[in-house]
Formats: C-alpha cells, structure tokens, sequence
C-alpha cells in the first residue's frame, strides 16, 4: 500500500487525507507504536478529513469513542492501552462493533490483542508509526493492508 517517512506533522495531515480516500463502511484501521508517536494525532486529521461533527480526543481511559460524520458515517475509535482483557472488550460491545461491519473502527495499541483481527485482513489497515533516532520532529508511518 502506502510506505512514507513522514518529517512534519504537514506530512502526516497529507497522509492522513490519502487514507480518509480509502476507507469505508467496515474498515478497520490497526494503529500501533510507541507513547508519543502521533497515533492520536493522525486519527486527529483522519477525523477533519471525514467531516467529524466533534473533537477527536484520546480514548485512553475511556477506552472507546464514538464520532459522527456530517456523512452519517460512525467513527468507533478503541484505545487498548489500559485494556487488560477480552473480557474488557466484551463489557464495552467491541464484538457486536467489529461483527457489523459498519462504520470505521480505528484501534491504538492494536498490537496488544493482534489476534483478534486474524480474520479481518480483508478489510484490515495496519499503520506503524515510529520515532526517528535522533530526530523527535520526525516520524517513519508505514502503512501495509488489503485496501
């Protein structure tokens, strides 16, 4: 798919844009890296280029936040961060979102429970995000999927 070494946050709002020409009811966006790497921040643009209605904020303790797009298109956007098991997933209807196939799910910290989408890469994303040694304005995004 798409491999770019992102050095501004410009970049990542351009590359954000390409992804928003791509995804569709069902897709499901794996956002993984470190604290800091600009997960949020993609998701972020990705939102002002899907016509979101609100902010986009960090899920990270609430685990999961609901956007809506001026489209009538739902944005279910999962932070695993602090989930610490299935059971977690289950409590907030992750399941029941993943199993309709509607809307955009976008998870940070995927790479926590990776198992989980062994059965979606037909509509599966992956996006890596990585600091630059020696550079903190820079980051490499590598995205690799079936879109």
């Amino acid at each position: 798919m798409f491999n770019s070494r992102i050095c501004s946050i410009n970049d990542t709002n351009e590359l954000s844009s390409e992804v928003s020409k791509i995804v569709k009811q069902g897709t499901i966006l794996l956002l993984n890296g470190e604290l800091g790497s600009g997960k949020t921040q993609f998701v972020r643009f990705l939102g002002n280029h899907l016509n979101v209605l609100d902010s986009i904020s960090s899920p990270t303790f609430l685990i999961l936040n609901i956007y809506e797009s001026d489209k009538n298109f739902k944005i279910y956007h999962f932070d695993f961060y602090r989930v610490n098991s299935i059971e977690e997933l289950e409590q907030i209807g992750f399941f029941e979102i993943l199993n309709q196939r509607k809307g955009l799910i976008i998870v940070e910290w995927a790479n926590r429970y990776k198992d989980l989408f062994l059965n979606e890469t037909d509509r599966t994303i992956d996006i890596y995000f990585n600091f630059i040694k020696d550079n903190i304005n820079q980051r490499e995004i590598s995205i690799k999927g079936s879109k």
